[in-house]
């Protein structure tokens, strides 16, 4: 496995964490030594389980005692609310086939149109969303799990 597959695996694997972390796995990454990737760490999951252990969790401030009912209630809440923006994208974009029948053609036209665009944008916003909260949620509850094996 040459260094690009082997950074690739691991960019995957790190889906989850945030800007500044990925800045700092690119980092670490490339200043290592090219040839001892492979050899320090063997697989890109040893390397994953070492960077998240190292360079997030250590750095993250101790969990308050709610911390993991919070963030399991804001995953769920945002899970649902992503969900239902992309059931609404989806019976926009749908509901634009029938207007044909109830509407005069230059009026379903118009209303197709518009309707085809907000479609697109709350199923752009209801997908994006869905990534971004459970990279965020994700996070969080590794903190969580890993100071509960702490103490």
């Amino acid at each position: 496995m040459n260094n690009e597959q082997y950074k690739a695996i691991v960019y995957k694997k790190l889906w989850f964490i945030n800007k500044k972390g990925k800045n700092r796995a690119h980092e670490k990454l490339n200043s290592t030594d090219q040839e001892l990737l492979y050899e320090k760490y063997g697989k890109p999951s040893k390397f994953v389980n070492h960077f998240v252990e190292n360079e997030i969790i250590d750095k993250a401030a101790p969990p308050s005692s709610l911390y993991k009912i919070i963030t399991l209630g804001g995953l769920l809440f945002g899970n649902v609310l992503m969900a239902g923006i992309l059931i609404t994208a989806t019976l926009l974009i749908l509901g634009t086939f029938t207007l044909y029948f109830t509407k005069s053609m230059s009026e379903a036209l118009t209303l197709q149109l518009l309707y085809l665009v907000i479609g697109l944008v709350l199923l752009f916003i209801g997908y994006k969303g869905i990534k971004w909260i459970n990279a965020y949620f994700t996070r969080r509850l590794l903190i969580a799990r890993r100071f509960k094996d702490i103490t």
